[in-house]
């Protein structure tokens, strides 16, 4: 029996948060047909994939290979269902933060997790990673917006984005992993294309897992999460980072304002 697995490795920002919401909406639909594992299953791996990505060591690329070898260890061999794995915190930490501007470490990331699924499943694995895309100036602008919302960034849109390497973008870095995890495969879809499908970013995932019985038709398709809101609250935050406020007081201003939003969300 050739067990087929879909790693959706990435990228932060590409409406993962969408999908997984999706799965887990959906999960007494599709655990006859698929074996879903998100972040909480696998919470250690992606802690040592974002360590690694900070900290780009032979010692943290250990923990991250020990780490994948630990997770597939605990997956049954015997269970005819496709495997789906789901979290853009394998890729490593959002770029934008700590110094990173892309996914620099993600190929090697895959190899650990390739490895680990060949050595528990066997060489004929049918392993897939696949990533969710997204067009440069809005996937610059929605990280910009996730790290001025969770963190103290007080870059305009304007400077965080000089701050990247216009050359290199997330096309590159797939080529980058295709070449470190094969025998294993490498898939993308955009998330602009994604948009005009039936069932959003989730789509791609279920026609990589080739789910036969599955009927689509049936599961239930949730709005867009995680999106800024169009009311110019980045302006409020940029100055609440500014601010000489304490953290606490930062962050508890920032749940009001993003209260306040929601109320205005169509």
């Amino acid at each position: 029996m050739t067990t087929r697995i879909v790693i959706h490795a990435g990228f932060h920002k590409t409406g993962t948060t969408s999908a997984q919401s999706m799965l887990r909406e959906n999960s007494a639909i599709l655990d006859p047909h698929v074996r879903v594992f998100l972040k909480e299953a696998f919470e250690d791996l992606t802690e040592r994939a974002r360590a690694f990505s900070i900290d780009p060591k032979k010692r943290t690329l250990t923990t991250v290979a020990r780490a994948a070898v630990a997770f597939f260890d605990q997956v049954a061999r015997d269970d005819p269902r496709p495997i789906l794995m789901s979290s853009e915190d394998l890729s490593g930490h959002m770029p934008g933060r700590h110094g990173l501007e892309c996914y620099d470490s993600a190929g090697l990331v895959m190899k650990c997790l390739s490895d680990a699924a060949f050595r528990h499943f066997g060489p004929d694995t049918d392993v897939t990673f696949y990533f969710s895309t997204r067009s440069p100036e809005p996937w610059l602008r929605s990280t910009w917006w996730q790290n001025l919302r969770s963190t103290r960034l007080t870059d305009d849109f304007e400077t965080y984005v000089s701050q990247f390497d216009a050359a290199r973008s997330l096309d590159d870095i797939l080529e980058e992993i295709a070449v470190d995890i094969a025998p294993a495969r490498v898939t993308s879809f955009q998330l602009e294309e994604a948009a005009d499908l039936p069932l959003g970013p989730l789509d791609p995932l279920l026609t990589l897992l080739e789910l036969t019985d599955l009927d689509r038709s049936a599961l239930r398709v949730l709005p867009p999460e995680n999106v800024q809101p169009d009311l110019g609250i980045d302006a409020v935050f940029l100055a609440l980072n500014k601010s000489a406020l304490p953290e606490k007081d930062v962050q508890e201003a920032k749940r009001v304002v993003r209260k306040m939003a929601r109320r205005f969300d169509p």
